[in-house]
């Protein structure tokens, strides 16, 4: 337990520092999105890409994406339903900010600093069934709610968007492989193993770059509104995978985890193409980070 509250300590102290240097100048915003291009690029496909040295396919682990997925489903449908009767600005909110998961650049460097390879690859199949939806889907549809067809997006070709992303790109070559019995040279993966355990760092300083202290009494209902759903959703989701389901205690603690990751920060880049309320949405994300940097720790302890 000492290790782990150690070990999360780092993540908190990596978040506090990269904040630090950001409001004395040093770093600034923009730096957060050169980081985010060095995640979703480099470090977070290297990371997926050595949890798979040692996985074996086991299609009863497709589980943990078909739940990745329905609940992104679920919770996009809920936020259109939620808002129907509301402001363009809060349709928008509410559509993208329910069903996001931040899981490749926050979730993830906890549960593969903490749980290992087996912990890594079941956040990696619960985020590809996420992924569609997170990376695409979830513009398409909030696009449809709040202009309908007048911008023209084809859903087929916006879906395919997901794979033009290289983490989701490796999830689905790694499971293929798996699937037919193919394995990578070894050489591959000590690459790729030298590369991964960056992705934490610099995925902790982009959070700590993106981070801010706001607060919005006006806009204090919506935000408590959407991260409470996203907080009942979530322990439903971790109950079901820790208590009924016959994975490994590793799988079972990194689904449980996972289920907790905070607003994805797609979100806000679809929320500015949308032009959306994206002073709602930053809060929002702050809220949501704010809660997962508490919750992801605590079950890390407990479970």
């Amino acid at each position: 337990m000492v290790e782990v509250i150690l070990r999360a300590s780092f993540f908190f102290l990596m978040i506090a520092l990269s904040y630090a240097l950001k409001k004395i100048g040093v770093l600034k915003r923009e730096d957060a999105e050169a980081l985010g291009r060095v995640i979703m690029n480099i470090t977070l496909p290297a990371a997926i890409l050595a949890s798979f040295r040692t996985y074996v396919f086991d299609v009863s682990m497709m589980l943990l994406t078909l739940v990745g997925f329905l609940s992104t489903v679920f919770m996009i449908s809920l936020g259109y339903f939620i808002s129907l009767k509301k402001s363009r600005d809060e349709r928008i909110f509410y559509m993208l900010n329910l069903p996001a998961y931040n899981i490749g650049n926050f979730t993830l460097p906890f549960v593969s600093g903490f749980l290992g390879a087996a912990g890594t690859v079941a956040t990696c199949l619960f985020d590809m069934g996420n992924a569609v939806m997170c990376v695409g889907g979830n513009l398409v549809f909030t696009d449809l709610a709040v202009n309908g067809r007048k911008n023209g997006r084809s859903i087929p070709r916006s879906l395919l968007t997901v794979f033009t992303k290289p983490s989701f790109t490796i999830y689905v070559i790694m499971m293929v492989l798996s699937v037919i019995g193919i394995r990578l040279p070894g050489f591959v993966f000590d690459f790729a193993s030298a590369i991964s355990p960056a992705n934490g760092v610099i995925a902790m300083f982009m959070i700590g770059i993106m981070f801010e202290f706001t607060f919005s009494r006006e806009n204090m209902k919506e935000v408590l509104a959407v991260n409470a759903i996203r907080l009942i959703l979530a322990c439903a989701i971790a109950y079901f995978f820790y208590n009924m389901t016959s994975f490994s205690y590793e799988v079972r603690k990194a689904a449980a985890i996972t289920a907790f990751a905070p607003i994805s920060s797609a979100a806000g880049a679809f929320c500015q193409e949308l032009k959306g309320n994206q002073e709602l949405e930053g809060f929002a994300s702050t809220v949501s980070i704010i809660l997962s940097l508490i919750i992801i720790p605590v079950l890390l302890t407990v479970l």
